[in-house]
């Protein structure tokens, strides 16, 4: 296996592998754009990077996965082989990098289309359906994408939402869908065919980052201003939302990942470019890196 292991400081911006002699970027020197629980192993967190793709294993050992130092913009894990991961982005000479799939576990990649015909695809947010792999949705040129054949082909949306900050699919229904926006939170019926306001009080202006228990069907809110949130059945049918705790200091939480097997564990990676971890459903966080 081509991977490098370091345990990483706070506040070095740059470490040296030894075994390759190549400077590898920390989190703090790196734009984060994804992060994810790994399904066969739940002390194993993935992190898509400006960089390439690193894992965090055992909430302290840094690792820098393959040898792609792509920038991994849409980033998104098989719901159920652990070994298969997707990306989207660009590489760092230039271009897009259309859609790629990895076999094991992000050691190596493999292109599987470059998206819709007009062109290589560079998705800044992706979901590949946790209900159904085969079908899997892009953000890219403020336009939703979707592929429903595990993305060997790809069709643009004819209805259209504002501008998407994040997906996330209901692991029970491959029909449902859900966005986070700058100023709402949308849910889709019908496999993004449309799109309608959840109606719910975000008290945000910016949605960053979705997720949702599988076990309760609660969704699991990154917001700019109010923290993490949950979204979930009022006792009369209608989403009650409300906060369930904050990342200290008032960090703001850009990315969200709850372990699917544990999903009262979840991580989230503040913009302070800090790592952080809760055990009790998002109430405390504690930081790891």
């Amino acid at each position: 296996m081509n991977m490098k292991r370091l345990t990483i400081g706070l506040f070095l911006p740059l470490l040296l592998v030894a075994c390759a002699g190549k400077p590898v970027a920390s989190l703090k020197a790196s734009h984060v754009h994804g992060l994810a629980v790994d399904r066969g192993d739940s002390n194993r967190v993935y992190i898509a990077t400006h960089n390439g793709l690193f894992a965090v294993q055992n909430d302290s050992d840094l690792q820098q996965m393959g040898s792609s130092r792509d920038d991994f913009m849409g980033f998104s894990p098989h719901p159920s082989d652990s070994n298969i991961l997707f990306s989207s982005g660009h590489p760092k000479s230039g271009g897009n990098i259309g859609f790629q799939r990895s076999d094991n576990k992000g050691e190596t990649w493999k292109k599987i289309s470059n998206g819709s015909s007009s062109g290589p695809a560079d998705f800044h947010a992706m979901l590949v359906h946790p209900a159904n792999p085969n079908h899997i949705y892009g953000w890219y040129k403020l336009r939703v994408h979707r592929s429903l054949d595990g993305g060997q082909t790809w069709e643009v949306l004819r209805q259209q939402p504002p501008e998407v900050l994040s997906f996330a699919g209901d692991p029970r229904n491959e029909n449902i869908l859900y966005i986070g926006t700058i100023g709402d939170l949308l849910m889709s019926t019908d496999k993004g065919e449309s799109w309608a306001s959840m109606g719910v009080n975000m008290k945000t202006g910016v949605v960053f980052d979705i997720d949702m228990d599988p076990v309760s069907g609660s969704l699991f809110i990154a917001t700019r201003d109010n923290g993490i949130q949950r979204a979930s059945k009022g006792p009369e049918g209608g989403i009650r939302m409300e906060t369930v705790g904050s990342l200290p200091g008032g960090d703001v939480p850009e990315h969200l990942a709850l372990d699917p097997k544990h999903p009262q564990i979840m991580y989230a990676f503040g913009k302070s470019h800090t790592l952080y971890k809760s055990t009790d459903g998002g109430g405390n966080w504690q930081k790891i890196l």
